[in-house]
Parts: structure tokens; sequence; C-alpha cells
């Protein structure tokens, strides 16, 4: 399916802002004979007699309008990591569209989607070009094209400027953490200054937000007193700057980076490896805003520090009292998507044995090389990234069981319920029921049951105790991961497909064990520090550094809010063990 067909297509058919698309796997010439056929339109409800056949672009297809409903005792669920249904995800987000749902009818020949076209959709990492001033289109690499910070700004500006209501602006959802202005402020002061530091130039004005918005803060979980240095922001409402101020000055900062753009296609400036690296962690630095990530940046002789919490682990503690559903998506049909989850089948086996084995960790992208006259003009068609990722190094796994999917919600409810935890901040008690939040407010706990539970480190180790192991080393989780996760490419649950998790699929044999882990960020037992080879950064100094305090703890993966980009497998995400507001859970696994 070609991205271009598609979106023709949907212009040419969709109704209500969606497409029902039935792909079929077996190609059938006269398709509306065949005997699979009915099945389609009985589960859709409508009359096989008007199937029109169309054309379009030379392509042949099938067409009927009306007021069909899906007819889900018609239909079967299938798994939606098949490597089949990841072919077509794929398809989908090239063209920008969205599968809300999939089904497959009875037969097995035919693959049902309902579609719809959302304010923002992030293409597959495959069909992601790195940013070239030459060819203008590099199939190597990570620096950001203008497209790709277009697409992101469309998602940043959805979360804060759609999503946060009036009223809740200068509210605090999460008490560890500023008011909901402050991060609005925060990202495009963030890019300025580091602007700034990379090609030069004054603020943009208004400069004092470099005063107000620099820092955010970051308090121990176990003694919020102890905190480190942070902005001095306004203590009275009145005396914060107005939306439309900031919302001025971000368009300001942005205008300044597309300048950049101009003057280095232009040949005004040349790209050098700084300032690919700049344009790299800033947009990165956006997408773990957009999602999560606690980040410590350094301008000059000032800390810059983030140690903020997402914007959307804030705004989901206020769904449905407050925070307003992604405009541009469509709400999810709970009652269907139960259907498909409780469909899923369970792992082959229990678990699965690896190792003993060699992983390789990290990649070879050192800063200090940057300014070196032999490397500093060469900054194309290589991949950027933090400093605690570099350098490649290998580590010795010895052999271990596995789990083959994270605790879920609802075995985790059974350890809550006879008292050993406490209710996770991912859970709600309304009216003497638990449920589960979501950007679009609690559900049932039979909805969301066989999702990855969210809670703290030390909740899902004392899980993993009690069915006699333990959580999983770095290398250990990046073993399994490697061998089995099928990434956002693969069809998971990533990139916002979906504004919730989902359940895992990994463990089915017909897949060779590969899935997804539910749109999860994982914890492991390695304490977030030093390594060998380890340089820390001199253009965000402290960024690694300043979190080697003995209270974090290194996580992988990716949540579903997690840009596909921050799901390359050298990334190291990390989060203090009780804090239990970030979207990770854990797996169990056993020695042997």
């Amino acid at each position: 399916m070609r991205a271009d067909f598609l979106q023709a297509v949907f212009d040419r058919h969709s109704e209500g802002g969606l497409v029902t698309l039935c792909v079929d796997e077996v190609y059938n010439e006269r398709a509306t004979e065949c005997t699979g056929f009915n099945y389609v339109t009985a589960s859709l409800g409508v009359a096989s007699a008007t199937w029109r056949h169309e054309k379009l672009e030379n392509t042949t297809y099938y067409a009927a309008s009306g007021e069909g409903n899906i007819v889900a005792s018609e239909l079967e669920f299938s798994t939606p990591t098949s490597s089949i249904q990841a072919s077509h995800l794929r398809a989908f987000s090239l063209a920008s569209l969205r599968s809300i749902i999939s089904m497959t009818s009875r037969c097995h020949q035919f693959r049902i989607y309902v579609l719809e076209r959302p304010v923002v959709v992030f293409p597959p990492l495959s069909g992601t070009a790195s940013y070239s001033p030459s060819s203008k289109n590099s199939a190597c690499g990570n620096i950001p094209t203008v497209k790709e910070w277009n697409n992101l700004w469309r998602a940043w500006d959805l979360v804060t400027i759609q999503m946060i209501p009036q009223e809740m602006l200068l509210q605090k959802p999460i008490d560890l953490r500023h008011k909901c202005l402050f991060y609005i402020g925060h990202i495009p002061t963030f890019l300025d200054m580091l602007l700034s530091k990379a090609i030069g130039g004054s603020a943009t004005e208004p400069s004092y937000f470099w005063k107000i918005f620099e820092r955010g803060i970051d308090p121990h979980v176990d003694d919020p007193d102890h905190c480190h240095n942070h902005s001095d922001v306004p203590e009275c409402d009145e005396d914060w700057p107005t939306l439309d101020t900031i919302i001025s000055f971000r368009n300001g900062v942005r205008a300044r980076l597309l300048q950049l753009y101009d003057d280095i296609d232009g040949g005004k400036r040349a790209l050098t490896r700084n300032i690919a690296r700049t344009l790299v962690m800033t947009l990165e630095h956006e997408g773990f805003h957009v999602e999560v990530r606690s980040n410590t940046l350094t301008l000059s002789r000032k800390v810059l520090r983030s140690y903020d919490q997402t914007l959307l682990y804030m705004l989901i503690q206020r769904a449905g009292s407050g925070t307003l559903s992604p405009s541009g998506f469509t709400a999810p049909p709970w009652h269907l998507l139960k259907q498909q989850w409780d469909a899923t089948p369970p792992p082959s086996t229990e678990y699965v044995t690896l190792g003993p084995a060699t992983v390789i960790l990290g990649h070879d992208d050192s800063e200090g090389d940057d300014f070196l006259p032999d490397k500093e003009m060469r900054a194309e068609g290589r991949e950027y990234g933090w400093d605690n990722e570099s350098p490649t190094r290998q580590v010795q796994v010895g052999k271990f069981r596995a789990a083959w999917r994270p605790v879920t919600n609802q075995e985790f409810f059974a350890f809550y319920t006879v008292g050993s935890a406490e209710l996770p901040k991912s859970w709600v008690e309304e009216d003497g029921e638990i449920k589960v939040r979501t950007i679009y407010g609690p559900v049932a706990m039979d909805i969301a049951a066989g999702w990855p539970v969210l809670t703290t480190y030390e909740d899902l180790m004392a899980y993993a105790k009690s069915k006699g192991g333990r959580l999983p080393t770095e290398p250990e989780l990046r073993l399994f991961l490697d061998t089995y996760d099928v990434g956002y490419e693969g069809g998971g649950n990533t990139g916002f497909r979906n504004w919730h998790p989902v359940p895992a699929t990994a463990g089915m044999e017909s897949e060779g064990g590969r899935g997804t882990n539910g749109g999860i960020w994982e914890w492991t037992t390695t304490l977030f520090d030093t390594h060998d080879g380890l340089v820390p950064t001199n253009l965000f100094t402290g960024y690694s550094t300043d979190f080697f305090d003995t209270k974090h703890q290194t996580v992988l993966g990716a949540s579903y809010a997690t840009i596909p980009r921050l799901g390359r497998r050298t990334l190291r995400n990390f989060w203090q063990r009780g804090y239990g507001y970030a979207w990770v859970g854990a797996r169990v696994v056993w020695d042997i």
C-alpha cells in the first residue's frame, strides 16, 4: 500500500473524518464474488450490491458508502503486532493516517481498519530523513529536518495549547512539579538559550524569560525539601506572564531556528557537528517533554536544569476533571477494544530463557570529537545521542529466565488487594471502584486489566520477589528487547499510535516470540551511574552526572507517547525509584 494512494483514497471517501479500509490478504480480482467477502459485508452492515469497482492512479479497488456499523460478532480480533499488520501500520503512518481499531474477517482473508487523519502522526524512522543541506534528503543520520520540527510542534501545541484549559494553566497537578504554564515557557526558552550558545546572538524578547523559565524542579521523592537549584518563578498568579506573551515568544524562537536552517541551506553558515548536535538535542529535549524526561543542561556557567515532569504525566492526573482530551483524535471505542484485547493470545510459554550472551551497549558518539579539525565539518551521516549513550561497550550476561510480558494491572491488582502495595499513581478510586487513569478519564479495571501496570520501582521489585524472581539488569533487559521487541517499525505501541497502553503481545510462537511490551518504559536494577569511557557533555553540562546520585534507576524501552526517534536502542532513560507518576512498568526475571 503506497502512502500517496492511501492519502488519495482517504480524501475521496472519508465521511465524518473516518474511512473503513478492507485489505485483501489473498489477492482476488473479483473480490466481491468470493465467499470471504460476505463476512466483510455482514460485519460492516453494508449491502453487497452497494460496492463499486473504482480506479485511482492506475489502481483498482472496491468502495461502498452508507450508514453501516461494525458488527463485532462477525469479526475476529487479531494481534496488532503480527508482521502483516505491522506492514500496514507503517504504510498508514507514512500516509499520515492512524488506525483506530483493526479486525479480521472470520475467513481470515480480509483485514479491516477504521482509519482517521489526526492532527499529528509520526512516520517510521525508515521514512524519516536526516537533514542535509547538500541533498535536502539523507537516509543516514538523525539530524532533524524542518519537516520533523513542524511535526513535533504540532504534537507540542496539541498537548499544551489545546489540552490545558485556561483555568488550569496556573495549577499544579503534581505537587513535586511547577505549574503547567511554566512548561509552556520552558521549552522555547531552552531552545533559545542553546541556539545562542551554538551560533551566538542575544535572547529573544522578552529576555527576562531566561530567568524564570530556565530551570525546573526535581525534589527528592523521599525528602521534598531537598531540591536542586532552580529558577525563581513568580509566587503570585498575577505576576506570571500571560499565555499570549509566551506564545509570541515561542513563535519568535521558532522563527530564529528556521532562520538557522535557511542560513545553512543558503551557504551563509556551515553545518558543523556542534550545530548538528544542538539541533538533535533540542528537538529530543522537546520530545521528552511531550512525554517523559528529566534533563540537566548547562549554558555558559549557569546550569540549565529541566528537572520537570512530562506535561502528559501531569495532565493525566486531571483527565476527566479538567484536562481536555486530544483534539483531532477519535476517542477510543473501549467496548470494541476490550474485545480485541481479550482475544490477545497468551504467551506460548510462561517465560523465555536467554543467555549466556555478550551484549553491546551504547554507540560511539563522543561530543569531545566535535571540534577536532578533521571532524568538525563532518556533521552528516552519523547518529548523535546523549553523553550516557557513549561509548560502545561489551557486557557479559549469564543465563536467566524472563517473563515474556510486563506485569499487568490485573496481576498487580491481586498483589495490591492483599495489602502488599500502595495504590499506584496510575490508578484512582472512584465510588469504591479502582480504575485506571487515561487521558480520556479513568476506565474500569476490566478494560485495562491486560495493560502493563505503571508504578514505582519499589512496588514492582516487591511483586517480583513475591514470584520468586527479581527485576532485570540493564544488559539483561537490553538483550530481551533486542531479541523480541518489535519497536515502532514493527507495529509497537509508541509514537502516539494510541493515547494509552495496550496489552503486550510478545511470546507467541506464530511470531517467533516477537511483539510489543504494550507501550511502556521498563525498570532495571541498574543504578543510573557512570561507566567506563563516559565523557560528560560540555554542551549540556550535568545532563547525566547530576543524576549519578544513587536515587535514579536506568529504564529502557519506550512508552505510547515516546516519539519514534527516542526509541533507539542506545537511549537510556532514568527515574527516581519512588516516583510513581512516570509511565514505567517492569517484567520479572529469574536466576538459573
